[in-house]
């Protein structure tokens, strides 16, 4: 569990858990394994209905073990995210996607991996919606499951605390807007952008925000512009919160492992890679993410 967090489940009232402020992006929990017996299998089968021998009876898989119903191990989260002490204050959960991977057998393992990807305070200030990343994997290490959600999650105090928490609310408008004005400064970005006009966009998840630019400068910051993109760099959210706030800016690692995706323009976001990396940099410095820590 991230220290912040640690600290707001031991020592919040009532319960002990973390109110909305105690949430930052890039915070990780994770917490000790947890076995699907027969016994606990057979209860869900019972309960939702789905009987089948698949569920319920040896010898009818590959490996010869029951499957866990894909929904058990999905239930399973917001379980181990009560025990946690994570749940106190959750008023209520939102979308949830969820993709089943690989099979959970009677008798595995999982561990559950959450990742906070985003946090928005409420109009009413009463509250913030906290976004989600989870990985599941069983007690090989292999990923199961993969999902994201989020929940309504109580505030200590109704105050507007936005401005503070402004450099990691990516992809908000006032986010990018914000990041604009520090491009102004950056004379990385200056030069690698110097002879280019155009408009690059970040998208994370299934939003993006565009930055146009012309000869170095950045004229606009939004989630529209006149012409379009020219091309736009894109990966989940998980991927972007570990980048913008992690040890380190290892953007062309990641882009090696496939973890970003290019819209648009292959050409000009090659040559415009260094600019992207000049981006990220002062990205993270807004995030207040510390090289090397």
């Amino acid at each position: 569990m991230s220290s912040s967090l640690a600290e707001a489940v031991t020592t919040q009232a009532p319960g002990g858990a973390p109110y909305f402020e105690d949430f930052e992006v890039g915070q990780v929990v994770t917490g000790p394994a947890r076995t699907f017996s027969a016994d606990v299998v057979a209860a869900f089968a019972e309960l939702s209905g789905d009987r089948a021998a698949l569920h319920t009876e040896p010898g009818h898989t590959a490996d010869g073990r029951p499957l866990v119903h894909g929904p058990l191990a999905l239930a399973g989260f917001f379980g181990w995210h009560h025990e946690r002490g994570l749940s106190d204050h959750v008023e209520a959960a939102f979308d949830t996607h969820w993709d089943y991977l690989a099979p959970i057998f009677v008798g595995d393992a999982v561990t559950y991996e959450m990742t906070v990807t985003r946090t928005r305070r409420t109009s009413s200030l009463a509250g913030g919606v906290v976004g989600r990343h989870v990985v599941v994997r069983n007690q090989d290490g292999e990923v199961v499951q993969v999902g994201r959600t989020s929940a309504l999650v109580t505030a200590r105090e109704a105050v507007d605390d936005r401005a503070a928490r402004l450099g990691r609310a990516f992809p908000s408008t006032a986010w990018a807007r914000g990041l604009a004005a520090r491009l102004g400064d950056s004379a990385a970005f200056a030069r690698e952008t110097g002879t280019w006009d155009g408009t690059l966009g970040l998208r994370f998840g299934a939003d993006a925000v565009l930055f146009r630019v012309y000869r170095g400068r950045v004229l606009e910051a939004g989630t529209r512009t006149p012409d379009g993109p020219t091309f736009v760099v894109s990966a989940p959210d998980a991927v972007w919160a570990r980048l913008l706030t992690g040890p380190v800016n290892d953007f062309t690692k990641r882009t090696m492992r496939d973890e970003f995706e290019v819209e648009g323009s292959a050409y000009e976001y090659l040559r415009l890679t260094a600019a992207v990396v000049a981006l990220v940099d002062e990205a993270r410095s807004f995030a207040g993410a510390e090289e090397g820590r």
